[in-house]
C-alpha cells in the first residue's frame, strides 16, 4: 500500500529526531559538568577545553548521523520510486494482455461468423449444382425419347417401302402374264386368219415360229436373270444400308454412354475438389486460430531485451514432439538484432508444451512450422 509523503518523511526522520534530542541532552550535560568538576578542585582551563572538545565531537557526530540519515532517506525514497515504477509497468502490461485477449476473442468470433457464412454459401452452391444435374438428366431422357420416336418412324417407313416393293413385284409378274396371254391370243388369231396359208408355209412358219419362240424365251430368260440380278443387288444394297445404320446406331449409343460417363466423372471430380477445398479452408481456420494462441503464449514468456527496438520481428522454425513439447527451434530469418532473436528463441522453449488442436490434420501442420514472432 502506498503511504502518504508526509508520513514517509516523518517515519524516515523519526530516528534522526531521536538522535538529535539525545545529542542535545548530552551537550546540556556537558555544559553542567564544569561546575561539578570545579567543586572537586580541578582547574577551570581544562574544564573549558574539555567542554569545547565535547561540543566539537557532538557536532561532528550529529553531522555524521544527519548525513547517514539523509542518505538512508534518499535510498528509501529511491526504493519507493522504483517500486511505484515497477507497479505501474505491471499494471500497464496486465492491461495490454487483457486487451490482446479481447482482440483475440473478437477475431475468433469474426472468423466463426465468416466460416458459418461460407458454409451456408457452399450448401446453396451444392443445391444449385444438384438442380443443374437433375435438369441435365431430364433433358437427356427427353432426347432419348425423341431418338426412339425417330427410330420407330424410320422403321415404319422401311416397312412401308418393303410393302411397296412387294406390290411392284406382284404387278410386274401380272404384267408379264398378261403379255404372255396377249401374245398367245395374237398367235391364235393369226393362226386362224392364215389357216389357209399355214399348210403351204407350214414348215417355214414352224421354223420361223420356233426361232421366234426361242428368241422370246431367250429374251425372257435374259430379262428374268437381269431382274433377279437387280433384285439381288438391291437387297445387297439394302442389307449394307441396314448394317451401316445399325453400326451408326451402335456408335451413337457408345458415344452417348461415353459422354454420360465422362459427365458423371467430371461431376465426381468437381465434388471431390470442392470437398478438398472446404477441408483445406477448415484446416487453415484451425491453424490460424492456434497460431494466434501460440503467439500469445510465447509473448507471455518473452522478456524484452534492453537493446530491442520496437517493430522488430524474427522468423523461427519450430519442430514439436507429440503432446506439443518443443523439440527444436531454428532461426530462419533474423530480425537484425541477435539479442532479440535469442530472446524470442528462449521464449519459445519456455512456452513448451505449446497448445495444439485436437484435429489430427490441423495438428500435423504444427509438426514443423515457421513462426513469425512480432511482440508489438
Amino acid at each position: 500500500m502506498k503511504q502518504h509523503p508526509i508520513v514517509q518523511t516523518l517515519l524516515a526522520g523519526g530516528a534522526s529526531t531521536v538522535l538529535h534530542v539525545l545529542l542535545i541532552l548530552l551537550l546540556v550535560l556537558s555544559f553542567d559538568m564544569p561546575t561539578e568538576i570545579r567543586q572537586l578542585g580541578q582547574p577551570e582551563v581544562e574544564i573549558v577545553q574539555a567542554t569545547v572538545m565535547d561540543e566539537d565531537l557532538v557536532l561532528e557526530e550529529m553531522a555524521r548521523l544527519q548525513e547517514a540519515e539523509d542518505s538512508k532517506r534518499a535510498a528509501e525514497e529511491e526504493r519507493q520510486q522504483k517500486i511505484e515504477e515497477q507497479l505501474e509497468k505491471s499494471q500497464q502490461e496486465l492491461a495490454r494482455q487483457e486487451q490482446e485477449l479481447l482482440d483475440m476473442q473478437e477475431r475468433a468470433r469474426l472468423d466463426a461468423e465468416k466460416r458459418q457464412q461460407e458454409a451456408e454459401q457452399e450448401q446453396q452452391r451444392l443445391k444449385e449444382l444438384e438442380q443443374q444435374r437433375i435438369e441435365q438428366e431430364e433433358a437427356r431422357q427427353q432426347a432419348e425419347l425423341e431418338r426412339q420416336a425417330a427410330e420407330e418412324a424410320k422403321q415404319k417407313a422401311e416397312a412401308e417401302r418393303q410393302a411397296a416393293e412387294a406390290a411392284k413385284q406382284q404387278a410386274e409378274a401380272e404384267r408379264l402374264a398378261a403379255e404372255k396371254a396377249r401374245e398367245e391370243a395374237e398367235a391364235q388369231r393369226k393362226a386362224q386368219e392364215e389357216e389357209a396359208k399355214r399348210k403351204a408355209e407350214e414348215e417355214a412358219k414352224q421354223k420361223a415360229e420356233a426361232e421366234r419362240k426361242a428368241q422370246e424365251e431367250a429374251k425372257r430368260k435374259a430379262e428374268e436373270e437381269a431382274k433377279q440380278k437387280a433384285e439381288a443387288e438391291r437387297k445387297a444394297q439394302e442389307e449394307a444400308k441396314r448394317k451401316a445404320e445399325e453400326e451408326a446406331k451402335r456408335k451413337a449409343a457408345e458415344e452417348e454412354a461415353k459422354r454420360k460417363a465422362e459427365a458423371e466423372a467430371d461431376l465426381q471430380r468437381q465434388l471431390e475438389a470442392e470437398q478438398a477445398e472446404r477441408e483445406g479452408r477448415r484446416i487453415k481456420g484451425v491453424v490460424d486460430e492456434y497460431s494466434l494462441i501460440i503467439q500469445q503464449r510465447v509473448k507471455r514468456f518473452w522478456i524484452k531485451p534492453a537493446t530491442a527496438d520496437s517493430g522488430l520481428e524474427v522468423t523461427l522454425q519450430i519442430r514439436t514432439l507429440p503432446g506439443g513439447d518443443v523439440g527444436e527451434v531454428t532461426i530462419v530469418k533474423s530480425s537484425g538484432n541477435a539479442v532479440f532473436d535469442r530472446s524470442a528463441e528462449s521464449a519459445v522453449y519456455k512456452s513448451s508444451p505449446l497448445p495444439l488442436p485436437s484435429d489430427a490434420k490441423a495438428a500435423a501442420e504444427f509438426r514443423s512450422f515457421n513462426f513469425v514472432f512480432r511482440p508489438e
